[in-house]
């Protein structure tokens, strides 16, 4: 997908439509070769989804927490939208003077579209999902509809159709389908992927629930360490669950995982608050001993004033500097921990 959006133009950005059919005649070639990988896969958690356009951000949020790679589809329900047209070639055989073999070379010309109920919110969740997508985490996969064959090259005569009735939504590789929030699962081959997609559709996780999807997917990409140290944290709780899905009390099961989510979450943040806070003063500690060391080199007849306030305001910060070391010491670990992006997520919401 790198290459995709590197050969977006300022002028394609600017319009979530072109951006939606430049995607959509782009993977086409390759289609096919995409799904077949998909189903070679042997990552349990390589997941495909169907779910309406609307819903998108909502299950692209939430999934990617707990999955290796999504293909999202919708459900294949909407209008055709135009794509132009693409050749196939094969070999004709028939009968010639004497019987002898006859071979000619023939093109046809197919039109193809991709059927979308809104090509502009498709273009808008892929320029907003671009940082997931250029990671792998998620891509797209549109359902196209094809006309029948046109005429041929061979003859220098050529038409071409329009595309035909609408499909239903394509199941080919869709593993899931997501309707009013909740997924239903359709393979039944990766139990795994259905014990961890379910249950999170339905979570109430409000450290991505007042977040934009663009926000989202560029936290995920920038701190993706810490992000699949948090996945792996969300699969082994989501995983606990077992068999409580198929039972009468999967919602109590789900608020119960929930909420022991919720719990760590806020223990996290508080630390994670509280490290933030002893960097701001660990940079004003900086400042002064810049400062005096600035004065000291260019003005040493400063350097006596400046030691006296910074006295002052060294006895005013009691332990301020056994405060500023021991932030030093947990620094490594929250940028590489789970919760700190869980953290990152949280100050993003906020602002």
């Amino acid at each position: 997908m790198n290459e995709f959006y590197d050969a977006l133009s300022t002028q394609e950005r600017a319009s979530v439509r072109d951006i939606a059919l430049k995607y959509s005649r782009t993977l086409y070639p390759s289609y096919d070769r995409l799904l077949s990988l998909k189903s070679a896969s042997s990552s349990p958690y390589y997941v495909g989804l169907s779910s309406d356009l609307a819903s998108f951000t909502h299950v692209t949020k939430r999934v990617v927490l707990a999955t290796d790679t999504v293909l999202l589809s919708n459900h294949g329900i909407g209008t055709v939208h135009d794509l132009g047209t693409h050749e196939q070639g094969g070999i004709v055989f028939g009968d010639g003077i004497d019987l002898a073999p006859m071979t000619a070379y023939e093109l046809r010309e197919r039109r193809y579209g991709v059927v979308t109920e809104d090509l502009a919110g498709l273009g808008q969740w892929l320029l907003e999902a671009e940082p997931l997508l250029r990671n792998g985490l998620v891509w797209y996969g549109p359902v196209y509809q094809e006309g029948t064959d046109g005429g041929n090259l061979g003859g220098f005569t050529f038409h071409t159709t329009e595309p035909g009735p609408l499909p239903s939504f394509r199941d080919r590789s869709i593993d899931f389908v997501v309707e009013h929030g909740r997924a239903v699962d359709l393979s039944r081959d990766k139990p795994l992927a259905s014990r961890v997609v379910r249950p999170v559709l339905e979570m109430d996780l409000p450290f991505i629930d007042g977040l934009s999807l663009s926000d989202f997917a560029k936290v995920t990409a920038e701190e993706f360490d810490s992000y699949r140290q948090y996945r792996d944290f969300m699969r082994s709780r989501l995983l606990e669950l077992d068999d409580a899905l198929e039972a009468v009390d999967s919602q109590v099961a789900l608020e119960r995982v929930s909420l022991a989510i919720r719990d760590e979450l806020n223990s996290a943040h508080a630390a994670m608050s509280k490290a933030a806070r002893t960097s701001a003063l660990a940079r004003s500690g900086a400042v002064l001993g810049t400062t005096s060391a600035v004065l000291a080199a260019v003005r040493p007849e400063a350097l006596q004033g400046a030691l006296a306030v910074g006295a002052t305001l060294a006895a005013g910060a009691t332990g301020l500097w056994p405060t500023i070391q021991a932030f030093a010491d947990i620094k490594p670990r929250r940028a590489h921990g789970k919760w700190h992006y869980i953290w990152v997520l949280l100050n993003k919401t906020s602002r």
